[in-house]
């Protein structure tokens, strides 16, 4: 009794944890820190990128931890776990037996890791923690029917264990299957070295890897060549991935967004882009600009979506260029005025004085504009554009 009261008094100290953690509080570097515990997201972007972050050891240490505790995860930190579990709990009139139900979250854990290593992190999207950071992301946003049902993932998550007892937890959360899977594998293992295991069990549990692999990089060949890059171009926060990659790999988690001091970072919410539905989007209409020593949207950024970079290198990653449409400068106007110039920490403004008309204007070296947009925030009527860079924008 005593070790039950302990692992739910963990369980609910968690799931405050993470509530706190994937609300808009200004949590700069922690924001969304739970979601960095999946092995399932750890996994799946590691294996698309080749590349590893020093937070990806958390997913390293839930992973090993799951290898000796079954489900160690489920049974202590997972907050989406912890509300199904509630929700199940409270309907134990219901007759659903989970007995009949295939253990579905093996198969997607299998498969998405398998396509991940052939680049499409299959069912990156249905991680818990990605689908439980994203409900939260409906503070940042204008509330609205479509905002709204974008982000209705744990509710309807919640839900449905009300109604089928145990069926998410248990039978279809990948998360959860990938950590059946390194239990299994320590018990094999157990069992290969102290009795022997039939050679049946070992073909049967082969057999399944090896379909939900094959499968898995099947889809991982085919689906790709379905999907088409966005025709608009558009602005994606610094040293975000390019074309499809970036939105197979977001996993809409909105801890860029919450994070960003500017709040120049939003949803993109374009029904002929659906491939990019929710996604980050940068917009420089909410009189914000890109900070020069910022970083925040490249650190929280679970998945590598927004490959991680340093402060000091963030002069050299061109996010967009500015455009001045002269016709509307005050400088052409013989107004004085270098707002843009004087805002421009990059140096990619200067004032040049043409001796033909014996007018000033400002001009744009493009080979040190990053598209930070301080210049057409702080410019008075408003005549400067960002024109996004084609290598990240589509």
């Amino acid at each position: 009794m005593n070790r039950r009261l302990k692992a739910s008094q963990i369980r609910l100290i968690s799931t405050l944890a993470a509530i706190a953690l994937a609300l808009p509080f200004g949590w700069q570097k922690l924001t969304g820190l739970f979601t960095w515990f999946s092995p399932f997201v750890m996994l799946n972007t590691a294996f698309v990128l080749k590349s590893f972050v020093l937070l990806n050891l958390l997913g390293v240490i839930v992973l090993i931890m799951s290898f000796f505790r079954k489900r160690w995860f489920c049974r202590y930190m997972c907050p989406t776990g912890f509300l199904c579990d509630l929700a199940s709990k409270y309907n134990r009139k219901s007759r659903f037996s989970l007995r009949k139900v295939p253990f579905l979250g093996r198969w997607t854990a299998l498969m998405s890791l398998a396509a991940a290593v052939i680049g499409l992190p299959l069912f990156i999207l249905l991680d818990p923690m990605a689908i439980f950071n994203g409900f939260f992301s409906l503070f940042t946003e204008n509330v609205s029917a479509v905002v709204v049902l974008s982000f209705t993932g744990l509710p309807a998550l919640i839900v449905l264990s009300w109604f089928f007892p145990g069926i998410w937890c248990v039978k279809i959360c990948p998360l959860g299957g990938l950590q059946d899977e390194m239990a299994d594998m320590r018990n094999r293992l157990i069992n290969l070295r102290e009795s022997g295991e039939s050679g049946n069990t070992v073909k049967s549990k082969g057999r399944r890897v090896f379909i939900a692999s094959g499968a898995g990089m099947l889809l991982g060949l085919i689906i790709p060549r379905f999907l088409k890059a966005p025709s608009k171009r558009y602005f994606r926060p610094p040293s975000s991935l390019p074309k499809n990659l970036f939105n197979t790999l977001c996993i809409r988690c909105g801890s860029c967004i919450k994070a960003c001091p500017s709040n120049i970072i939003v949803h993109r919410k374009d029904p002929d882009d659906p491939a990019s539905w929710m996604t980050p989007e940068v917009t420089f209409n909410n009189n914000g600009y890109c900070i020069e020593d910022c970083n925040l949207c490249s650190v929280v950024c679970p998945t590598g979506a927004i490959t991680q970079f340093s402060r000091e290198a963030k002069q050299y990653i061109f996010m967009a260029t500015a455009e001045v449409h002269l016709d509307n400068c005050l400088l052409t106007e013989r107004i004085e005025c270098d707002r843009c110039k004087t805002a421009c920490s990059y140096n990619a403004i200067t004032i040049e004085f043409n001796r033909n008309n014996m007018i000033s204007y400002p001009l744009v070296d493009s080979a040190k504009c990053v598209g930070c947009g301080a210049c057409a925030v702080i410019c008075p009527p408003r005549t400067i554009e960002m024109i996004p860079v084609l290598s990240i924008c589509t």
